[in-house]
């Protein structure tokens, strides 16, 4: 594992982030704003927590876990990597208890945004992905987006959350546009969208959005995992069962994948 998280941190770039910049590091930082305050004081907590923060957008728990983890291991008093920790961890386990107290208590410091962002902990975490698309969380992700609305962690689930399925496919459409007008990443948002029309039953533009996705993200592995879905929803199951062997060809803890995987051969 730790020869897995070495060629990982060498390997993976990241063209954007969501914070200024505080620190020498490798990221690129957009010019000052109410960005999420990601960034501490120690450089190598920054690279990881911007490599947890790129899968965490892409769906890719497993290896977001191990990179935030580790950031918090080279700077403890940062918030934001608690409040992902959060979401991932068992609910109601003490692991979750200890992160909400952590970000409530390090981000007392940090702007509006940032602890607009940490109030989401406040909420039951009843969605999808827990607290950040819980049934209350909209308006707070729409808070952080009129205090920043450039900021790219806040669009993700600014837009999913959105209960009208149109006007969530427009704005994520909107955002992958600005996206490539600034030349920055947005293999998120293709996963995003593709799920919504999907959602929406609009197969024929889902598995073009895969598909592109694919292309977009080829080295991550929920590119694949997301594909196989669309497959297995669509009663594919052979091209299903393939995308997700390749998901965990790119990653071997693919957790997903494996456990889909072990169901369609039982």
């Amino acid at each position: 594992m730790k020869k897995i998280l070495h060629v990982l941190f060498t390997a993976l770039m990241i063209s954007s982030c969501n914070t200024p910049q505080k620190t020498s590091s490798k990221f690129s930082a957009p010019e000052a704003g109410n960005y999420i305050e990601w960034f501490g004081d120690n450089e190598m907590a920054n690279e990881f927590a911007m490599i947890g923060m790129r899968h965490f957008m892409n769906a890719e728990q497993e290896k977001a876990y191990a990179f935030l983890e580790t950031a918090l291991s080279y700077d403890s008093s940062m918030f934001a990597p608690h409040v992902c920790l959060a979401e991932m961890s068992l609910d109601g386990s003490e692991k979750q208890k200890y992160h909400i107290s952590q970000a409530k208590k390090n981000v007392a410091e940090n702007n509006e945004t940032s602890k607009v962002f940490v109030s989401i902990l406040d909420q039951k975490p009843d969605g999808y992905w827990g607290y950040f698309d819980s049934s209350k969380a909209h308006e707070l992700w729409k808070k952080m987006h009129e205090l920043e609305p450039k900021g790219n962690f806040i669009k993700q689930f600014y837009a999913w959350t959105m209960e009208d399925k149109e006007q969530s496919i427009a704005t994520i459409n909107k955002f992958i546009t600005t996206a490539k007008t600034n030349n920055e990443s947005y293999e998120n948002l293709l996963n995003l969208l593709g799920y919504k029309l999907m959602s929406n039953g609009d197969m024929d533009g889902a598995e073009k959005v895969f598909l592109d996705y694919i292309k977009v993200y080829p080295d991550g592995y929920n590119s694949y995992d997301s594909m196989g879905e669309y497959y297995l929803k669509n009663e594919m199951n052979e091209s299903a069962k393939e995308m997700y062997l390749k998901a965990l060809e790119k990653y071997q803890f693919a957790n997903n994948a494996r456990n889909v995987i072990s169901k369609m051969t039982e």
